[in-house]
């Protein structure tokens, strides 16, 4: 009997055996993300893609844990009859409870070292991770491509991915902010402009060219208050 055949055949086998076990763990930690393509971005004309060179910022997103006993616990802080009403968590509380947890975050900081990512800001609730990067090392690490297209209602272009991303770990990612920038903060207050010709509003108020304060309001609609918090008045009237 040849002995020898046999153990190179079981060695073989196992060995097999042991590579498809190791590719289907892997092919388990790929996770597909969503919500990262724009529709806009079919309608948009296409400028070209980014340069492999620009660094973006990004924030990475992860899941709450816990979530069922996190909205029951919301139920109780709110419902006057729980025990639990209002006695709110502090931070760190809550991060423990629901937060990811440190392995995770870890996880996820050391992924993206690995992939080129410089860490710019850690949160203690660990929801976030702040990173930045070439476009380069983001193209290889979420495996999409960066297009730049025209902005149908602004004269300048924006990035955006041309795939939703994909990536291969274990630790859920909830969303990658950042990847495009089709959307840019602005504020909501606007300045007005006066010219000579637009008879200025009369403003009776304390504050600068007669703009009225807080100050202003409190003497007109709740005169003599200390702010105190005390009630004032009948019971039941505050």
């Amino acid at each position: 009997m040849n002995t020898k055949g046999i153990t190179h055949r079981v060695l073989g086998s196992g060995v097999g055996v042991f590579f498809l076990l190791a590719a289907s763990s892997w092919a388990a930690q790929t996770q597909s993300l969503s919500g990262h393509v724009l529709p806009v971005t079919a309608k948009s004309q296409l400028v070209g893609p980014v340069p492999a060179s620009r660094t973006l910022n990004l924030a990475i997103a992860l899941p709450l844990r816990n979530q069922d006993e996190l909205r029951t616990l919301l139920e109780q802080l709110y419902d006057p009859a729980s025990p639990h009403y209002r006695r709110f968590l502090t931070p760190e509380q809550f991060a423990e409870q629901f937060g990811p947890t440190k392995e995770d975050y870890s996880t996820i900081i050391e992924f993206a070292k690995s992939h080129g990512f410089v860490v710019t800001q850690t949160h203690p609730n660990r929801t976030l991770l702040d990173v930045s990067g070439t476009v380069e090392d983001i193209e290889k690490a979420f495996q999409v491509s960066l297009k730049l297209y025209q902005h149908p209602t602004e004269p300048r272009v924006y990035h955006a991915p041309d795939r939703e991303p994909s990536v291969e770990l274990a630790v859920p990612i909830l969303h990658i902010h950042g990847l495009d920038n089709f959307s840019v903060p602005r504020p909501l207050s606007h300045k007005r402009e006066w010219s000579g010709n637009r008879n200025p509003l009369q403003l009776d108020g304390s504050g600068p060219g007669g703009a009225f304060l807080a100050s202003d309001f409190r003497a007109a609609y709740v005169p003599g208050v200390a702010l105190t918090g005390a009630r004032i008045g009948s019971p039941g009237r505050i």
